[in-house]
C-alpha cells in the first residue's frame, strides 16, 4: 500500500507542465469561440483572442512534445507559434479599442522572425530564444504604446493599471530570455528547475489575467451599452426623456436647496407631421437628426439637450436666468434650426423651423414639472402665433 501511494505521488509530480498549460489555453480558445458566437459586436476582437489562445496552446503542446517530436517543429515551431499568439492578442486589443492595427509592423516582425529563426535553426537554442524574445518584446511594446491612452480614456486608470500587469510580466520574462540568449546562458524551460517552473507560472498567471480581464471588459462594455440604450434616444443619440427628467430633478433639488435658478426651453419642430406624411419617415428621421445636431452644437457645454418625445426637444440650462440666458439661447437655437434644410429622395428641399417656449424656476413652484409645463405652454403659444418664434410665459419674470 505504501508503495502504491508513492507511485501515485510520483505520477502527479511529474505531470508535464506544458501539457497543463496547453489544456488551459485550449479552454480559453473554446471560451472565446463560444463568446464570439453570442457577441456579434465584439466578434473581430474575439476572433483574434481565440486565435491567440489557440496558438499559445499549440506552442505549449509542442514544447511538451520535446524531446520525442521533430526538432524543427518542437523548437522552431513552438517559438513561431508563441510569436503568432502575441501578434493576435495585440491585434485583438487594438480592435477592441476601436483602433486600426499596425499590420505593416506585424508583417515585418513576422517576416524578420521567420528569417531569423530559419537562419539560427532549431539546434542553437540560445540564439533561437534570443531572436523570438526580441520580436516578442517588439510586439508587446508596440501594442502597449498604441493602445494605452485609448484604454485609459475608456476604462479609467485603475483598470488600465490592472491590464498592465500581464503585459509587464511577459515583457520581463522575454527581456530575461533575450539577455540569457545573448550571453549564451543555458536555457531550458521544459526540464526541472526554478527557471522552467517560474516561466510556466508566469505564462499561466499572465494568460489567466489577460483572458479574464478582457472577458470582464467585454461584459462591462455590454452593460454600458445597455445603460446608454436605456437613457439615450437611438435615432438622434441625445439623452431621452427618462435621462432628462433625472437631470431635471437634480437641478430642482439644487435650486430648492441653494436658490440656484435654472431655465427650461421646450422646442417642437414645425409641420413635422406634414414632412413625414408627404416625404416619408426617412426624411422625417433625417430632419430630427439635423435638428438634434443643431441644438447640441448651439447650446452651452453645461446645458443638457434631450429628445423629449416625437418631434419635441427639451433644453435644460443650469444656473441660468430667463432674461439674460434663456431667451437669448432660445433665439439662438431658433435661428440655427431655421438655417437647416433636408433633401428628399426626389430632390425636394425642405426647409426646417421650430417653435420655442421658455420658462425658469420660480420659488413658488411645487416641483420640476411646473417649470416644464410652463415651457410647454409657451411653446404651444409660439405655435399659435405662427410658429418659428420664441415665447416666454406671462408667469415667468419679464
Amino acid at each position: 500500500m505504501k508503495h502504491r501511494r508513492c507511485a501515485a505521488r510520483y505520477d502527479i509530480d511529474h505531470t508535464p507542465m506544458p501539457l497543463l498549460v496547453s489544456l488551459q489555453l485550449a479552454l480559453y480558445a473554446l471560451l472565446w469561440t463560444l463568446s464570439g458566437v453570442a457577441l456579434k459586436d465584439e466578434r473581430p476582437a474575439i476572433a483574434q483572442w481565440a486565435g491567440y489562445a489557440l496558438a499559445s496552446a499549440v506552442s505549449a503542446a509542442l514544447l511538451g512534445w520535446r524531446p520525442d517530436g521533430p526538432v524543427w517543429l518542437t523548437h522552431t515551431g513552438s517559438s513561431a507559434a508563441m510569436l503568432l499568439s502575441l501578434i493576435l492578442a495585440s491585434r485583438g486589443v487594438v480592435l477592441f479599442l476601436g483602433l486600426w492595427p499596425n499590420d505593416r509592423l506585424y508583417w515585418v516582425v513576422a517576416a524578420a522572425a521567420a528569417l531569423g529563426l530559419g537562419w539560427v535553426g532549431p539546434y542553437d537554442t540560445d540564439a533561437r530564444v534570443a531572436v523570438v524574445s526580441f520580436f516578442n518584446l517588439v510586439v508587446l511594446v508596440a501594442s502597449y504604446a498604441q493602445s494605452a491612452q485609448r484604454f485609459v480614456r475608456e476604462f479609467g486608470p485603475r483598470v488600465s493599471v490592472a491590464a498592465t500587469f500581464p503585459v509587464l510580466a511577459l515583457v520581463c520574462m522575454n527581456a530575461y530570455f533575450l539577455a540569457q540568449g545573448l550571453m549564451r546562458g543555458h536555457i531550458d524551460i521544459v526540464g526541472p528547475g526554478t527557471v522552467p517552473l517560474a516561466t510556466w507560472l508566469v505564462t499561466l498567471v499572465s494568460a489567466a489575467a489577460f483572458n479574464f480581464l478582457f472577458l470582464f471588459l467585454v461584459g462591462f462594455r455590454m452593460q454600458q451599452g445597455l445603460r446608454r440604450q436605456a437613457s439615450h434616444d437611438t435615432l438622434t443619440g441625445l439623452p431621452n426623456r427618462r435621462a432628462l427628467e433625472h437631470r431635471l430633478q437634480l437641478e430642482w433639488d439644487r435650486s430648492v436647496r441653494y436658490g440656484k435658478p435654472f431655465v427650461v426651453i421646450s422646442a417642437d419642430v414645425d409641420h413635422f407631421k406634414r414632412i413625414n406624411d408627404q416625404y416619408g419617415h426617412a426624411v422625417g428621421d433625417a430632419a430630427l437628426v439635423a435638428v438634434a445636431q443643431a441644438l447640441q452644437a448651439s447650446a452651452r457645454e453645461t446645458d443638457h439637450v434631450s429628445r423629449f418625445g416625437g418631434e419635441e426637444f427639451l433644453i435644460l440650462m443650469p444656473e441660468a436666468q430667463v432674461q439674460t440666458d434663456g431667451l437669448p439661447m432660445a433665439e439662438r437655437l431658433r435661428d440655427a434650426i431655421a438655417r437647416l434644410a433636408v433633401t428628399s429622395p426626389a430632390g425636394a428641399v425642405i426647409a426646417l423651423s421650430a417653435s420655442f417656449g421658455v420658462s425658469g424656476w420660480l420659488a413658488g413652484d411645487h416641483n420640476s414639472e411646473d417649470v416644464v409645463r410652463r415651457a410647454d405652454n409657451a411653446m404651444y403659444e409660439a405655435k399659435n402665433k405662427g410658429r418659428n418664434c420664441v415665447v416666454l410665459m406671462a408667469d415667468d419674470p419679464q
